[in-house]
């Protein structure tokens, strides 16, 4: 039995002395996750060699780096017995807050957001979270509503017992009003001991306003997140210290800056080097805390990065020379067979316009606080910001990457917030570069209500459309 798993680790990039070491709890941990020796051996010899550039060691390495936090929250219950401080958070949030966390208390705490390691290992991996879902929807998270996929795997994992309760989940309502309510909702149904602490802040500056240049604004963030933390201190007994966390921020400036090199090699390389939804899942740590910290999946893309450069000179890459290319709000890596179907139909998907970093998050910070800090790194994000000064810092992005052929927005229509915003945003982007955007209704996350067939028509339209107007533009 155990070959399967150890060809799986082999395939993930693990070396020898790790796979003698992670092999036993890459088993166990599998199956407690819902994975069948029969999934693992699908996703090792069909799905992932169909949907990931594996024939690059950075890419695999990256999926390693998953498979790590795949087996670290399959552990959690043992964690929690053995007196480990469980803290959870959900997105869209900046991760800096739960490295400090991290930092200061070590192997004495874990941090994750549990739904989306979830939805990204399992859907991404192994095309397999249906069960939270259905699990989800069968104890009250009506389907017909369209609720947030994530919200139900939090839900699912902790209806069907993959993940304990937390110590607390700090519950992020920066943008997700479902996100808190879901908390709120997991507290009532299935127990007291989910205990959660909720951080906001209204979205009411004019439109255009420079969020993160409002030091008032900077300030009151600042204390929000302050306050937030200092009531998780209370909650698991362990202190950070405001090193911990200019700690926390110095990494994150330095993993970003890394990644916006990854971006502009794959935007500038001809032939394109390796597909959008391998890109985006290399940016997850900036926004997503993993218990095994930052190391493995820098390693991964330190590796990317060199083998990036080494195709490039040698011309080599995914797809053929001059051929169109695809920026996007978001590729969605949980759903790859959507990046296969542009790949078939001759479309290279880039960069996304959330996690690619604008100019100015590249820039050093005007403030000494590291709360400070933190509140205007998230006020530079795409998230944290009011629409037009969004759309401007997305045109910003736009203009750095080119060239490229086209913009993506859509994937989700099921969320109030961002379903309008993208119809709106492609618009004005359009409007303002010249650059053609196209909306595509469908989730993300879950692709139970549409299949490659549904797309396929769609995507060879707007891959029909990018290919005219790029031989047009000769």
């Amino acid at each position: 039995m155990s070959k399967v798993y150890r060809e799986f680790l082999e395939l993930c990039a693990f070396d020898e002395s790790e796979i003698e070491e992670l092999l036993p709890l890459w088993i166990e941990g599998s199956k407690k996750l819902g994975l069948t020796e029969e999934d693992v051996a699908y996703a090792k010899d069909e799905w992932i060699p169909e949907h990931w550039d594996i024939q690059y060691l950075g890419i695999r390495k990256m999926l390693g780096a998953y498979i790590r936090e795949a087996i670290e929250i399959s552990k959690l219950h043992q964690y929690k017995e053995d007196g480990v401080k469980i803290v959870y958070g959900i997105i869209p949030a900046i991760s800096t807050n739960y490295y400090a966390i991290k930092a200061a208390g070590k192997d004495k705490v874990f941090v994750t957001f549990p739904d989306i390691h979830l939805v990204t290992i399992l859907n991404g991996i192994f095309h397999k979270v249906d069960d939270y879902l259905y699990k989800a929807e069968e104890d009250g998270m009506t389907y017909g509503c369209r609720h947030c996929a994530l919200n139900k795997t939090r839900i699912g994992a902790k209806a069907n017992n993959i993940i304990p309760s937390p110590d607390v989940i700090w519950s992020w309502g920066l943008n997700c009003d479902e996100g808190p309510k879901t908390d709120e909702y997991i507290a009532g149904l299935y127990g007291e001991d989910w205990k959660y602490v909720v951080s906001r802040i209204p979205h009411d500056t004019p439109y255009g306003h420079v969020d993160d240049e409002d030091d008032e604004r900077v300030e009151y963030l600042a204390e929000v997140l302050k306050d937030g933390q200092k009531e998780i201190e209370k909650i698991i007994g362990i202190d950070v210290s405001d090193e911990h966390l200019a700690q926390a921020v110095k990494d994150q400036a330095k993993y970003s800056f890394k990644y916006s090199q990854l971006v502009s090699l794959v935007c500038k390389s001809n032939p394109q080097v390796i597909h959008g939804s391998a890109l985006t899942n290399f940016g997850q740590p900036m926004a997503i805390p993993f218990n095994s910290g930052q190391k493995y999946m820098e390693e991964a893309m330190d590796i990317m990065i060199r083998e990036c450069k080494k195709a490039r000179k040698a011309g080599t890459g995914v797809l053929p020379k001059d051929a169109p290319k695809l920026g996007s709000y978001f590729v969605p890596f949980a759903v790859p067979w959507v990046d296969k179907i542009f790949d078939e139909n001759g479309i290279g998907t880039t960069f996304s316009l959330t996690f690619t970093p604008a100019k100015s998050q590249l820039k050093p910070s005007r403030f000494e606080d590291p709360f400070k800090q933190t509140a205007e790194a998230w006020l530079k994000m795409s998230f944290g910001q009011n629409m037009g000064y969004e759309v401007a810092n997305m045109i910003d992005k736009v203009e750095s990457n080119k060239p490229f052929d086209g913009l993506l927005l859509g994937f989700f229509d099921f969320d109030r917030w961002l379903g309008a915003h993208h119809k709106m945003a492609a618009k004005l982007i359009e409007k303002e570069t010249g650059v053609p955007t196209f909306y595509m209704e469908s989730d993300f996350w879950d692709d139970r209500d549409y299949s490659p067939e549904a797309l396929r028509t769609r995507i060879e339209s707007i891959a029909q459309v990018i290919k005219l107007k790029k031989e047009a533009s000769k």
